[in-house]
């Protein structure tokens, strides 16, 4: 096995050696070593805890590296490697582990000018505590090349680690009464832990799964909070971390921390970067450099992964003033059609693809288009001549309309008055009639009266005032209705 190991070491590394600046002698003169990071701890059974294999050449650059390293499989179980943040690039032999033997196994290296420093990480294990008691990890078959054209082997040692395992914090019996005594008040925070990030081996993915763990020997673990970038921090349950999928990204690096809290309120920070590639951007092949608002229909076309959504954004003075959403074909032809109303100025066209996962690209590259309107701006309100003629158009009918419902409602007035005032006028000389031949009558008994022997001079006057009386009656009721037939 060793054989076929250094077979892979030479194979893989013999590239890098014709292109190397370090001599053999200098080579010889130095060393590098194997360890863990952290090297021990106490976790309870059950628990998931990370471990960092590291490599130190501090003084002296390295282009390859190969490990066993051996575990008890009573005691332990290998839960993920993981390959993030490794100095190697390339791997003879990705990181392989078996649960049965307790083994795990690597071959890998990284093109010249290779690595120096303390803290160089090679891979991530994330292990799984089985039982009680103590678990010792150490190295075996180690040979770390250096980055110089003989590819000298310049391993030193390796540093393993040791861990114990318990069941976690408990009431302690205290004399034959059996009294029960809380152990002391928990003051420290959880373990430390490291974040693990899976992008599923795909760069793109917007929603990457986050690996991470920690245990509380006391309290016991409470909860989780995580923080996004500038976003504030939520909660999650501890079941809910085996992995947990952060919610969709824009590609970019991303700042993520976990903030792990104890039953007692302690609690334990641990932050890592998460970086998303982007999908094929979208080309705008089709942008006008000119516009004329309401007048015109807008135009905007271009090019993208087929099927997918292009979001196009309409921006001026890097504000986004509008946004659409379109679909490419089949061939990934896309196309926009908009008439809608923009204030005159300069403006910039941009777009980004979405796919059905919600990944999304960088924005396209921007298009100047010049806005004009053919109307005017009042405050937010944009009003095109278009619009404005068909609103005076309206407010005309309206007044029209205005004006001939008054006319006929005048009209049907004057209809109504006119019959009114002819009823009123047979009326009033139907009544005048009857009180005029009521007057004559008590005038004729007067006068037979008279005849039979002489009015005095009060009755008379009475008999001239009462016919008086009823000739101005008369008058003013002519008058009157002469009046209403005038006003109609």
């Amino acid at each position: 096995m060793k054989h076929k190991n250094i077979f892979n070491l030479l194979f893989l590394f013999s590239i890098f050696c014709f292109t190397s600046s370090i001599l053999p002698g200098e080579a010889k003169a130095q060393s590098a070593s194997f360890y863990l990071s952290p090297s021990k701890g106490n976790y309870r059974i059950g628990a998931n805890f990370v471990v960092d294999v590291m490599v130190n050449a501090e003084k002296i650059s390295l282009n390859a590296a190969q490990a066993k390293i051996f575990f008890p499989p009573d005691r332990l179980k290998v839960i993920d490697i993981s390959k993030q943040n490794s100095i190697f690039s390339l791997w003879a032999q990705e990181p392989i582990f078996s649960n049965s033997e307790g083994e795990i196994y690597f071959v890998g290296g990284l093109p010249t000018p290779g690595f120096r420093g303390e803290t160089g990480k090679v891979i991530t294990i994330i292990f799984q505590a089985k039982s009680l008691g103590e678990a010792k990890i150490h190295f075996s078959e180690e040979i770390i090349m250096a980055n110089a054209p003989e590819g000298i082997d310049i391993f030193s040692f390796s540093q393993g680690g040791s861990f114990a395992f318990s069941q976690g914090g408990i009431y302690a019996v205290l004399g034959s009464d059996e009294i029960l005594e809380e152990l002391p008040k928990d003051k420290q925070p959880p373990f430390p832990f490291e974040i693990i990030i899976d992008d599923e081996g795909d760069p793109t993915n917007p929603q990457p799964l986050l690996y991470f763990e920690t245990t509380d020997e006391l309290s016991g673990m409470g909860y989780y909070e995580i923080k996004i970038g500038e976003e504030d921090f939520f909660r999650v349950a501890v079941g809910e971390t085996k992995p947990f999928r952060l919610s969709h990204l824009t590609p970019g690096i991303h700042q993520i921390t976990v903030r792990a809290f104890d039953k007692a309120g302690n609690y334990i920070d641990s932050a890592t970067e998460v970086k998303v590639e982007s999908i094929v951007a979208p080309e705008i092949t089709i942008c006008p450099g000119t516009y004329n608002a309401e007048e015109e229909i807008l135009y905007v076309g271009g090019i993208a992964l087929p099927n997918h959504t292009v979001i196009i954004f309409l921006k001026t003075n890097d504000k986004i003033i509008k946004s659409w959403e379109v679909y490419s074909d089949e061939k990934g032809e896309w196309f926009l059609e908009e008439d809608g109303l923009f204030k005159p100025g300069t403006y910039k066209i941009s777009a980004r693809a979405k796919d059905v996962r919600g990944a999304v690209s960088n924005f396209s590259k921007e298009c100047i288009i010049e806005i004009f309107l053919g109307g005017f701006a009042i405050g937010p309100w944009i009003i095109g001549y278009k619009t404005l003629t068909l609103f005076t158009l309206i407010i005309l009918i309206i007044i029209l309309f205005g004006i001939f419902y008054l006319f006929w409602k005048i009209r049907k007035n004057q209809r109504i008055i006119k019959r009114e005032t002819q009823d009123l006028k047979q009326k009033f000389y139907k009544e005048y009639k009857e009180l005029q031949d009521d007057i004559l009558k008590e005038l004729t008994i007067l006068k037979k009266t008279r005849a039979e022997g002489e009015i005095t001079v009060e009755e008379k006057k009475r008999e001239e005032e009462l016919l008086k009386n009823l000739e101005d009656v008369k008058t003013v009721l002519e008058k009157e209705l002469k009046d209403i037939e005038e006003i109609k």
